[in-house]
């Protein structure tokens, strides 16, 4: 993730200045789940969150934060995760005047829309396909920052493998998997997402935009060569796991964590934190996050608690950071 777990949603909602981003990057990499319909919920959380928080000050918004440090076998912080606090944003919204718990709902409902249309557009798109979309100023963003820029959301398709072997020849070079974990899980597809590129004319968009009076202006551009992330479908007869791969660099050390209690396990000899619902439901998914010893490789493993124990998880991990 980036400097902070929520930067992608802020960013969309400050875009201060253009950012180049890709909001579909895992916003929650330690409670994303596979259905489409449980991510938006985590999604909407998180847009209203914010929203709160940048109408009552921008440092409310990490108010009462927990962070858990990962640490690697030489002690060096690898990785930092931090819940916010949901009950204490709720709090904070019952505080604003009715005029700005509107504003709230509008902006989330606007950002949502934002979302799912970039969902849309990229779910009709080759692998490997990138492009940007121009988003142009809403009323509340000015409000929020009159210095606000028009915000370019820049996407990408992953491509899709049905086989570690083919999967392989593309991202082996960064990471190493196992075909099997645990007992009975098997590999059963494989995503691989590079970064888009930032060559894009802002200008020409802006100008497009203006003379067409459309919602936004979506134009290709190229596939850069930096590898983002990928996730790897295991299935077992009880159901599937979910792994997803980052590696991680000097400036993507968090991730955050919304509505989840975790805790700090050990898996061998390598630190790594455990996520499940704050409420325990048979469908809900808990995970198991961590950073590879001796890489910069962060793997996350999700699986819904009716398929797999919090004792399974640790042991497919343990399997996993084996492979070679």
């Amino acid at each position: 993730m980036d400097k902070n777990p929520f930067n992608r949603m802020r960013e969309m909602l400050l875009s201060k200045p253009v950012p180049k981003v890709d909001v579909k990057d895992k916003v929650m990499a330690a409670v994303y789940a596979k259905k489409k319909q449980e991510e938006k919920v985590v999604k909407k959380k998180i847009g209203l969150l914010l929203t709160v928080g940048l109408l009552a000050g921008a440092s409310s918004v990490w108010a009462g934060m927990e962070m858990i440090q990962l640490k690697n076998e030489k002690g060096e912080v690898v990785l930092e995760i931090e819940q916010m606090s949901e009950v204490q944003q709720q709090q904070l919204k019952q505080q604003l005047t009715p005029a700005q718990k509107d504003s709230i709902n509008n902006r989330s409902d606007e950002l949502m829309r934002q979302l799912d249309i970039g969902e849309q557009i990229v779910d009709g798109l080759n692998p490997g396909d990138a492009i940007a979309i121009y988003w142009p100023l809403t009323e509340f963003q000015l409000q929020a920052n009159p210095y606000s820029k028009p915000f370019i959301d820049v996407r990408a398709k992953p491509f899709t493998y049905t086989t570690w072997k083919d999967m392989e020849q593309k991202v082996g070079h960064l990471f190493k998997i196992p075909v099997e974990i645990g007992t009975e899980f098997k590999f059963a597809e494989g995503k691989a997402s590079y970064l888009p590129s930032d060559k894009y004319d802002q200008e020409a968009m802006k100008a497009e935009l203006e003379n067409t009076k459309k919602d936004y202006v979506v134009k290709p551009i190229p596939l850069s060569d930096k590898f983002r992330d990928a996730e790897i479908e295991y299935k077992g007869q009880k159901g599937s796991s979910f792994l997803d791969v980052s590696i991680l660099d000097d400036e993507k050390k968090r991730v955050g964590a919304i509505d989840s209690v975790f805790e700090k396990v050990m898996i061998g000899n390598n630190e790594g934190v455990y996520f499940h619902p704050s409420s325990n439901h048979g469908e809900s998914f808990h995970s198991l996050q961590w950073v590879k010893n001796g890489t910069k490789v962060s793997y996350n493993l999700r699986a819904k608690m009716s398929v797999s124990t919090k004792e399974e998880l640790i042991k497919m991990a343990e399997q996993i950071n084996q492979a070679k």
